[in-house]
């Protein structure tokens, strides 16, 4: 592939420099150190071969231009005709090569992708006595350069063809690692941080970055705090005092707080965790200030001695009324102090008033340090913004709100990346520095260690943020040992990332707190170590699909029944698909922990397992029988509505029916097998009996007889007392259509035709209040209002629900909408009997 180097110098210069923004003819002239006339020419030109746009609001002359797709496709094409050009035969240890330099720009090649975005250059190449010697020379500290664009376009070295990037390896930096073949060259846009002194690589120059890297900047290290490192390095970035990082995620906000606010003065926008919040309260003297701005010094200083002192608790006359609400408008539920007595000051419940009032006391009463997390508009407050930047006291202004807005006064800016916790520096056009933002110190990590902690994975999930992180006042579990909680709290802030060098560290002293801390890649190797010892309910870490079957099978006593589900079924599908599969894994029905769930697992495939398979599903069966698990599920698999029993299940159809009666009364499988029993016999059941039916099994079992059932209980007070208590779907269960088919495993029937009439649930009316009232009225009302020809009435537990007492084919149109508009069950019966009704 050949390509074309770009003639015109200037053209080169602009289009290269319009790489990192916009700009005017003036800026660009001044910038490139051109005159105006050869500027605005080679604008020109660029213009009219379609490679840079102008915005055409405004006048021509202040006008900015901005490459655009064209112009960026020239300057790959220059890129790649140099590369061209100056790559030759490689020395052995070269890793990149210079190929042109501009000023700060410069253009290089890399055979390997560079460590990070943050360029360690040499300041010498590689000459050809360093290529045959074993001993590295001249590779001590030089200079930096950032990457300019953010991906890194690699072409084959054989044929300069576009390619992916090489693989990434571990090199220990040995000759052996770069006598290795190298096949493609990756071309990066660079900036000189420091031009102060000419780099001396001439275009066509190999070399290798520093053994011993130069210092950073001092823009980056003149600071005492150590904000993160520059990413893909281990230097430590430290601005002074006076940042201004504008932060859209919340996690790199509370870190970068975190890691700035050690014996400072915190602002922050959290939730205060305890009962009591506290403010400064000379804060209120500006807050009045700024109310009455007409008062004179004299009475707006008496006027808040008064408050003062009420609010301080000193005695003094109350405030009016008006201004306590005031005062609790703009400032929230709080305590009172003075200022030095006060460490961290909570934004949050303060409004936008109250907060400038806070920053108004800091900046003209204060001497401390302080880090500020702004969750306000920049613009309504960029006044005192700019004051508080300016005071030298302040080592960070955070802000989220909106798009960023300069302040004059900051001395380093930061903008987020919408990555957790990852950031950019920005020194200047085209020197945008990555950070990495440090996590808390062991030290600083140690002030957050709390009491309470989760008392299972399950818990841990449900009170984990991706932006905020952990919830802990919804954790229940109080640790009174405080070395668990260090180890509990110190893990929790790994997650979900881990650590596995401090898992490893921990694993045998504070087990829990390592699987914690554990990498989701490692949790499996983790688990098999950490299984028989780690308490029950910490399984659902484990990732399901990256589980062997053999694996989830240990962990189904160890996890949430959520997450045992989900399990069960993808061993379930294991199963299915590769039934042999089962053999590998009939051992543990023998194992005294694990049997019952092997035996639950066997059985959920039951219906797709030869004949055989018979013998075993027969012993699965006794072993489940001894502790069932998931009744409902594996009675549906064992004895599906509509099919024909094999012997073999007929055989475990007899053990159920024995066994049952051993079972709790209040359990799925004894109302289960009670249930059969009466059908079987057609004996009469109680009131009570089919009460405890309604309640312990699920309503598609037994809504086939919805009709009589609810009947039976209305004719009770006893009935319908329960029946206004206990929340049931009752319009979905009396109005399924005809035909259908239903029952319960091991006796099917279908749904009888008509349907229940008006008179025979007149007892609704007399239901007192309760839960389970609403649904019934809407059984009332819509066949009271389909009996007597009135308007479809509207439902409370679904808007539709009238329409189910009415002919299908005088339904309006039912879509997907109705799935979401109230009850579930309603709205998929609405939605599934209008679309058979348009099948037919």
């Amino acid at each position: 592939m050949s390509a074309k180097q770009i003639r015109s110098g200037h053209q080169r210069r602009v289009l290269n420099w319009l790489i990192d923004g916009s700009g005017t003819v003036s800026h660009i002239a001044e910038s490139l150190n051109l005159r105006m006339p050869h500027a605005s020419l080679a604008l020109r030109q660029l213009r009219e071969r379609g490679e840079v746009s102008r915005d055409e609001q405004g006048s021509i002359r202040g006008a900015k231009h901005r490459l655009n797709e064209a112009g960026r496709a020239r300057l790959a094409e220059d890129a790649l005709a140099r590369a061209q050009q100056h790559v030759r035969e490689r020395p052995v240890q070269a890793e990149a090569i210079v190929l042109s330099l501009d000023g700060a720009h410069v253009l290089l090649g890399y055979v390997k992708p560079p460590r990070s975005r943050l360029l360690s250059l040499p300041n010498r190449g590689i000459t050809e006595a360093e290529e045959v010697s074993p001993v590295s020379k001249g590779r001590q500290g030089g200079r930096w350069a950032v990457q300019r664009t953010g991906e890194i376009q690699w072409y084959t070295l054989s044929s300069f063809q576009t390619t992916e990037p090489p693989r990434q390896q571990a090199l220990s930096g040995t000759l052996t690692d770069w006598t290795e073949e190298v096949d493609r060259i990756g071309l990066v846009h660079a900036t000189l941080l420091d031009t102060r002194n000419e780099w001396l690589l001439s275009p066509g120059t190999w070399f290798s970055e520093p053994e011993v890297d130069a210092s950073l900047p001092m823009a980056l290290i003149q600071g005492e705090h150590v904000l993160g490192t520059a990413t893909g390095t281990e230097h430590n970035i430290t601005p002074q005092s006076g940042i201004h990082a504008h932060l859209t995620v919340a996690v790199n906000r509370s870190l970068a707080i975190s890691a700035l606010s050690t014996n400072a003065l915190a602002f922050v926008d959290k939730a205060q965790q305890h009962s009591t919040r506290y403010l400064p309260i000379n804060a209120i003297k500006h807050w009045m200030r700024a109310r009455h701005t007409r008062m004179s010094e004299e009475r707006l200083i008496e006027k808040y001695h008064e408050v003062r002192h009420h609010l301080l608790g000193d005695g003094g006359q109350t405030p009016p009324i008006a201004l306590q609400r005031q005062l609790l408008a703009d400032f929230g539920q709080t305590e009172w102090l003075e200022g030095n007595d006060i460490d961290t000051i909570h934004f949050s419940g303060v409004s936008l008033n109250g907060a400038r009032s806070l920053l108004e006391w800091y900046v003209d009463e204060s001497l401390r340090e302080c880090a500020v997390e702004w969750p306000y508009s920049i613009e309504e407050a960029l006044s005192i913004l700019e004051r508080l930047l300016a005071t030298g006291r302040c080592r960070i202004l955070i802000t989220s709100d909106g798009e960023y807005q300069s302040l004059s006064t900051a001395t380093t800016v930061i903008r987020s990346e919408k990555k957790l916790m990852k950031a950019t520096i920005q020194l200047g056009r085209g020197k945008n520095i990555p950070l990495t933002l440090q996590q808390s110190s062991d030290e600083r990590s140690a002030h957050a260690v709390h009491k309470r902690t989760p008392a299972s994975a399950k818990e841990l999930l449900m009170f984990w943020d991706t932006s905020e992180g952990f919830d802990r006042e919804g954790f229940s579990h109080s640790e009174s040992d405080f070395e668990r909680q260090k180890s509990m709290w110190r893990a929790l802030s790994m997650y979900p990332q881990g650590d596995e060098q401090w898992a490893n560290m921990n694993e045998s002293t504070m087990p829990l707190a390592s699987w914690i801390a554990t990498p989701q890649q490692h949790r499996t190797s983790r688990w098999i170590r950490l299984r028989s010892i780690l308490p029950t309910g910490w399984a659902d870490l484990l990732p399901i699909e990256n589980c062997e079957t053999a694996t989830l099978i240990s962990a189904l006593p160890k996890a949430s029944p959520e997450w045992n589900l989900k399990a069960l079924e993808k061993i379930r599908q294991r199963f299915t698909n590769n039934v042999e599969s089962i053999l590998k894994y009939q051992h543990f029905l023998h194992d005294d922990e694990l049997g019952s769930w092997m035996a639950t697992s066997i059985l959920l495939a039951a219906g797709q397992m030869p004949e055989e398979f018979h013998e075993l599903l027969e012993q699965a069966c006794i072993r489940w029988l001894d502790a069932p698990h998931q009744t409902q599920s594996v009675l549906e698999s064992l004895f599906p509505i509509g099919e024909s029993l094999s012997a073999p299940l007929e055989n475990c159809l007899t053990k159920c029916k024995a066994a049952a009666k051993l079972h709790p009364s209040d359990s799925t499988l004894y109302v289960w097998g009670m249930l059969l029993q009466h059908m079987e016999s057609d004996e009469p059941m109680t009131p009570e009996f089919l009460r405890n039916a309604m309640k312990v099994l699920p309503s598609a079992w037994w809504r086939a007889w919805a009709s009589e059932w609810l009947q039976v209980q209305l004719s009770s007070t006893s009935g319908r007392r329960w029946l206004a208590a206990t929340v049931l779907p009752w319009p979905a269960l009396l109005a399924r259509p005809a035909g259908e088919r239903g029952g319960f495993p091991a006796w099917p029937t279908t749904y009888p035709d008509g349907r229940i009439m008006l008179d025979e649930v007149l007892h609704i009316l007399l239901l007192e209040d309760n839960l389970g009232k609403p649904a019934l009225l809407d059984v009332y009302d819509m066949l009271a209002t389909a009996e007597r020809g009135e308007p479809v009435s509207y439902g409370r537990v679904h808007p539709l629900v009238g329409w189910l007492a009415r002919p299908v084919d005088s339904w309006p149109s039912m879509g997907l909408d109705v799935l979401h508009q109230g009850d579930a069950e309603v709205g998929a019966l609405l939605y599934a009997r209008s679309f058979a009704s348009k099948l037919e």
